[in-house]
């Protein structure tokens, strides 16, 4: 008996190992078909009425950029023009360095900056200056003044087709763009896989991004992939996808933030707030998709009001929205400071097993299936265009 409990163990032990070694090749050869699987065995067990809201999300292995990649795709900066310049240009004018062209910048000039990896940052002092990207242009690592890789400290800067990625900072803020004077247009930006992507003050005029694409953006909950002190925001055509480190999607101090026809959707990030509007103000998103993913930190999905009431109009609208709520464990979609906020919601599709009151006519639901909607990760089309 003793010889057959030894071969017994042993053999148990190698099948243990055995299993434990499989495991561990699949996670890391095939990580999509682990998530895609544990996925399914969610599914499966909330439908059959098993309680999973405990279950720490972190525990599972999931390749965040490859379920970006997977849900949207991988981002295309504009083709540069058949013989197109290269290098570094403003007018007729060729410059060796960013921060020689920079510092040559006058007031409504635009700088175009040929197809390649650039490690130097931009200060841009002018106002009414254009920064174009010919082709595949990224800023990468570099920080200028110890916030970011483009500091903005003139007036109506318009930047355009750069793709910026690795800005950090020792204030753990580091962005990518630090708009520092009045007014700003983002269009066809790709901000990834830093501290920050855009962080403004407090008087930052107007922003505006449109066609845009922000993502793995955050540090310690202290910095986000969108962090406006004030102004207006407006957002629209973008992507505002998985914030890391219990960072907010988007944070907006702003008097108003208008958002349309965008995606804010944490997949399977450890992000905080998909919106974050502390101080009040007009909340306007309408033709858009939210998603509150599985390993959220925070149960708001929307925050509003929860630091300072700063202005006399504190209103909020959701219409024609997709709102997916599937963090594990309690889910909240608006979390106001004040019962007296006024909240209309128009012909919005909810998804959530958390009962969730909203003001007028919107249809709820307790999951995606019973929706119509893929499953997870996946994500609707964009509510008005075709399926």
């Amino acid at each position: 008996m003793g010889k057959l409990k030894k071969i017994l163990l042993g053999y148990f032990v190698c099948i243990g190992v055995g299993a434990h070694m499989f495991a561990l090749v699949l996670v890391v050869a095939v990580p999509d078909l682990v998530h895609k699987a544990y996925a399914k065995g969610m599914q499966w067990a909330t439908a059959h009425g098993y309680n999973i809201a405990q279950l720490d999300r972190r525990t599972l292995p999931v390749d965040l950029a490859l379920e970006i990649k997977q849900v949207f795709g991988s981002w295309e900066p504009i083709a540069a023009a058949e013989n197109g310049r290269e290098g570094i240009w403003i007018g007729d004018t060729h410059f060796s360095s960013l921060k020689n062209a920079a510092q040559s910048l006058k007031a409504g000039q635009t700088l175009e900056i040929g197809e390649g990896v650039y490690h130097e940052p931009l200060v841009l002092e002018e106002n009414d200056v254009v920064v174009r990207g010919l082709g595949h242009v990224v800023l990468e690592g570099a920080v200028a003044q110890g916030k970011a890789a483009i500091i903005t400290k003139g007036n109506n800067i318009h930047i355009e087709n750069i793709e910026c990625r690795g800005i950090k900072v020792k204030d753990k803020n580091g962005a990518c763009v630090r708009h520092e004077g009045r007014n700003l247009k983002l269009v066809h930006v790709y901000f990834h896989s830093s501290e920050a992507g855009l962080l403004s003050g407090a008087k930052g005029g107007r922003i505006e991004i449109l066609d845009s694409r922000f993502e793995r953006l955050g540090r310690q909950g202290q910095a986000h992939g969108v962090y406006i002190g004030g102004g207006e925001l407006i957002i629209r055509d973008s992507r505002f996808i998985a914030s890391v480190d219990e960072g907010h999607e988007i944070k907006s101090r702003a008097e108003l933030t208008f958002i349309d026809k965008s995606v804010i959707a944490s997949l399977s990030s450890e992000d905080s707030r998909l919106l974050d509007i502390p101080n009040g103000g007009r909340l306007i998103v309408t033709n858009s998709i939210l998603q509150q993913g599985l390993g959220s930190s925070n149960q708001d999905a929307i925050g509003y009001g929860l630091e300072n009431a700063s202005y006399t109009d504190n209103t909020i609208l959701l219409k024609n929205n997709i709102i997916i709520l599937e963090r594990h464990g309690r889910s909240q979609l608006i979390h106001a400071a004040s019962d007296l906020v006024r909240t209309e919601a128009i012909n919005n599709i909810v998804v959530s097993s958390d009962p969730v009151e909203l003001p007028g006519f919107n249809l709820i639901f307790e999951s995606r299936q019973e929706a119509g909607l893929p499953d997870y990760p996946a994500l609707p089309a964009m509510p008005g265009t075709a399926q």
